[in-house]
């Protein structure tokens, strides 16, 4: 999977979740560059997993989570579409050597390649694909053509695709999912007493995906905590402020859960979890991103949801936008989901078994 932001691992964690609940046991090979404490944190219990470190992707380059680096990103890019032998050998010797039924990819072309190689079925889930987001570099950069034309040859080759709502391409042939989310827990008091706070006490989640910044917002709500998580070295709470560890082993589903409302960068896996959850979001959108547009439009039409400015978001005045996403709040009835991860699994147990 892309190790761009946690978005692609957490929707490969919400697929592995749903077909661990139909197996006694799955065992996964996982490439990718996410951590290892993510998927401990993610996985079940009935699934075994190696993790084999590995650049399977370059996706963006970021300089924070709202901006890349556009000349980096081609020159990494035009080095990793090349899949030098002596680069990817050891890859393609513990693939075969697992000897899976198939290769699941989210986005990242490796997996792909690996199976053509092995002669192994391939998958792949996304909402979006590399080329179509590099398309928009080419008035800038010209280099990029090449790139776009390896990954969409690529993409070709997969034997299913799986799209998630929403996706940005359609593309024919491909199954269409609801969005794909994890799972909460669902364990209200657990979750409380892990943040340190009563359990009739109302927080505020401030996230920015898997690329963390710091937040200076001082005291925002007498009626809110504000919990961020983030890279800090342990659990602090400073005033109203609670700031988690990323690898603090306290469920982010939960935590988007029982938000009163989640404050941040409209990654899709933010947005599906919101989605899933019936959670009130207040959005910053990368305009330089081109799946901006798309996840906008989604969260329009099915979110309770407001965009703020990214200046907005760093100076805290998105506080002003509370009380008109709250009315908006109280006016919705929750409704009940289809997760597009349980649709997924589905899928790939009907195809896994038509393989045997």
């Amino acid at each position: 999977m892309s190790s761009h932001g946690l978005g692609h691992a957490s929707r490969v964690c919400a697929v592995l979740q749903q077909i661990a609940k139909e197996l006694p046991t799955l065992e996964v090979w996982l490439a990718g560059d996410t951590p290892l404490w993510f998927w401990k944190m993610n996985l079940p219990q009935n699934c075994t997993f190696i993790l084999y470190k590995e650049a399977t992707d370059v996706g963006l380059v970021q300089a924070g989570p709202f901006k890349h680096e556009l000349k980096l990103t081609l020159e990494r890019v035009l080095g990793f579409i090349q899949f030098p032998a002596d680069r990817i050998k050891d890859v393609i010797a513990e693939v075969k050597k697992f000897q899976p039924h198939f290769i699941l990819s989210d986005i990242s072309p490796l997996g792909i390649k690996i199976g053509q190689h092995l002669k192994m079925p391939t998958l792949l889930l996304e909402n979006f694909t590399w080329d179509w987001i590099y398309q928009p570099f080419l008035e800038k950069e010209k280099r990029f053509e090449e790139i776009i034309f390896a990954m969409q040859q690529i993409y070709s080759l997969v034997d299913m695709r799986l799209q998630c709502t929403p996706f940005c391409q359609a593309i024919a042939g491909a199954r269409g999912l609801n969005p794909v989310y994890r799972q909460s827990m669902g364990n209200k008091k657990h979750l409380f007493s892990q943040l340190g706070i009563d359990e009739d006490e109302k927080y505020i989640l401030v996230t920015t995906g898997g690329i963390s910044m710091h937040h200076s917002f001082g005291e925002i709500s007498q009626d809110h905590y504000l919990v961020i998580p983030g890279d800090y070295p342990k659990k602090t709470s400073h005033g109203r402020t609670i700031y988690l560890p990323m690898n603090a082993n306290i469920s982010f589903p939960d935590l988007v859960q029982e938000a009163s409302c989640v404050v941040g960068k409209a990654g899709y896996g933010t947005i599906a979890e919101c989605w899933g959850m019936n959670t009130p979001f207040l959005g910053v959108f990368r305009n330089s991103f081109r799946e901006s547009d798309v996840l906008r439009k989604f969260c329009q039409q099915n979110l309770v949801f407001q965009e703020i400015s990214l200046q907005g978001f760093h100076d805290g005045s998105w506080v002003n936008s509370l009380p008109s996403l709250f009315a908006k709040a109280s006016k919705m009835n929750s409704i009940d989901r289809v997760n597009g991860a349980k649709q997924a699994s589905a899928e790939m147990i009907k195809f896994a078994l038509s393989l045997i």
